[in-house]
C-alpha cells in the first residue's frame, strides 16, 4: 500500500552522527498517513529541546484515540504540542483535543518522549502506558535520577575525564530533568500481552531499556529504535542496565524478522520506507566504529582519548552523548575478548582508577 504524507517537509540533519535531528521553523506541521486496515496515524513535531524535534503520533482508528509520546515537557515544546492537536483538528477536519483520548502511550523512558506527561495530565485521565522496564523513569523519576546521575559519574571519571570537565558534563545532563514531575502510570506495555486498539508491541532495548516499537498494522512506529539517518545513541550497561550494544543489535535483529512493514515512521526525523534496508545499514555503520575502535587501541586509551579520536570536536551535550557512545563499543569489545585492560597494576592499587584499554 502507498503511503503518502500530506503537508510534510523533510527536517534537515544539523547535527552529528551520534545526534538526533535539528529543528527547522519553516516546516509544515502536521502529516497524515493510513494503514492497510484504513487507520489513521496523524502526526506532528515539538521542539524538545533546541536543535532536537520529537515527533508526536495520534492513533485515530474510529473508536479510539491514542496518544504516543508528549514531547519534552520545556515550554516551547507544551505549546507545541496543544497547538499540533488544534492544527490537526483544523487541516482535517476532525475534532482531535487532548480531552478527548482514550489512552497515551510511552515508547521509552527519555525525557524527549515523555516529559510532557504533567501538560497532558492537566487535560485528560486516560490511562498511560510504558513498558515495565521504564516505569520507575516516570513513576519515581526523582530517585531514578539520584542513582543515575551517581553511575553516570563513575563511568566519566573511569573514562579519564577530569574532575571538572564531569562537573560541568554533570550540570548539562541534569539540566532538563527538572521540567518533570513523577507521574503515574496505569497499565503496562508487553509484547507477550494483548494492548489498545491491537496495537502491536516490539520490546527492543538498547537505545533504552524499556524501548519499545509500536505496529499499527503494516505501520511500525520505531521510535528512537530506528531513525531514517541518525544512528541511535547507545550507553554503556555500566550506566544503564539493559542498553549497551548487545541489547541494541538483538533488537535491530528481531525487527528485521517482523514481515509486512511497508512504512516506518521514527520518534525523529523523515518516514522510512525501507526499515529492512535502514537496519542493515545502522548495522554496518556500528561494525565499522568498532572496527575504529580496535585501530585507536592498537596503544592503550582511555574512553575519553577514544570518543575524541573517534567524533573529533563535540559540544555540551554531545560530548557527553560521545563519551556515553564510544563507551558502549568499548564495553560491547571488551566483554567479547577484543579489548582489555592495559594498566592492570593502576586499577589493582586506585579505587578510582581509570582504565586504559589495548586491543588484543
Amino acid at each position: 500500500m502507498e503511503h503518502r504524507p500530506i503537508a510534510y517537509r523533510p527536517i534537515p540533519n544539523l547535527q552529528s552522527p551520534i545526534s538526533k535531528t535539528g529543528y527547522n521553523p519553516n516546516m509544515k506541521i502536521v502529516q497524515k498517513f493510513v494503514t492497510s486496515a484504513g487507520r489513521i496515524i496523524y502526526t506532528f513535531p515539538v521542539q524538545s529541546f533546541p536543535r532536537l524535534v520529537n515527533n508526536i503520533y495520534i492513533i485515530s482508528d474510529g473508536d479510539q484515540l491514542i496518544l504516543v509520546d508528549c514531547g519534552s515537557g520545556v515550554e516551547q515544546a507544551n505549546e507545541e504540542l496543544i497547538a499540533g492537536f488544534a492544527a490537526v483538528s483544523e487541516q482535517f477536519s476532525e475534532k482531535i483535543t487532548l480531552s478527548d483520548l482514550d489512552h497515551v502511550l510511552i515508547t521509552h523512558g527519555h525525557i524527549d518522549h515523555f516529559g510532557g506527561l504533567p501538560l497532558v495530565r492537566q487535560f485528560t485521565d486516560a490511562p498511560v502506558g510504558v513498558h515495565v522496564l521504564d516505569r520507575r523513569v516516570l513513576t519515581n523519576h526523582e530517585e531514578r535520577m539520584v542513582f543515575a546521575s551517581r553511575r553516570l559519574d563513575t563511568f566519566l571519571e573511569g573514562a579519564g575525564v577530569s574532575a571538572e570537565h564531569r562537573q560541568r558534563l554533570m550540570a548539562v545532563y541534569l539540566f532538563a530533568k527538572n521540567y518533570y514531575r513523577s507521574t503515574p502510570v496505569q497499565f503496562l506495555l508487553d509484547e507477550d500481552q494483548p494492548t489498545v486498539s491491537d496495537i502491536g508491541v516490539y520490546h527492543v532495548p538498547g537505545h533504552c531499556p524499556g524501548q519499545v516499537c509500536l505496529r499499527v498494522d503494516d505501520i511500525l512506529l520505531t521510535a528512537d529504535h530506528i531513525l531514517s539517518y541518525t544512528t541511535p545513541h547507545q550507553a554503556p550497561e555500566s550506566i544503564t542496565n539493559n542498553m549497551g550494544l548487545g541489547h541494541y543489535l538483538d533488537s535491530l535483529a528481531k525487527i528485521e524478522r517482523v514481515d509486512g512493514i511497508t512504512l516506518a515512521l521514527g520518534g525523529h526525523e523523515e518516514p522510512m520506507h525501507d526499515v529492512y534496508g535502514r537496519i542493515q545499514s545502522i548495522r554496518q555503520l556500528h561494525q565499522e566504529r568498532l572496527n575504529k575502535i580496535l585501530d585507536i587501541c592498537r596503544t592503550p586509551k582511555t574512553i575519553a582519548d577514544i570518543s575524541r579520536d573517534l567524533f573529533g570536536p563535540v559540544e555540551s551535550y554531545h560530548v557527553l552523548l560521545a563519551l556515553e557512545e564510544a563507551g558502549a563499543h568499548v564495553e560491547y569489545l571488551y566483554q567479547r575478548g577484543e579489548l582489555v585492560a592495559a594498566n592492570l597494576e593502576e586499577i589493582e592499587e586506585s579505587s578510582h582508577p581509570v582504565i586504559r584499554y589495548q586491543r588484543v
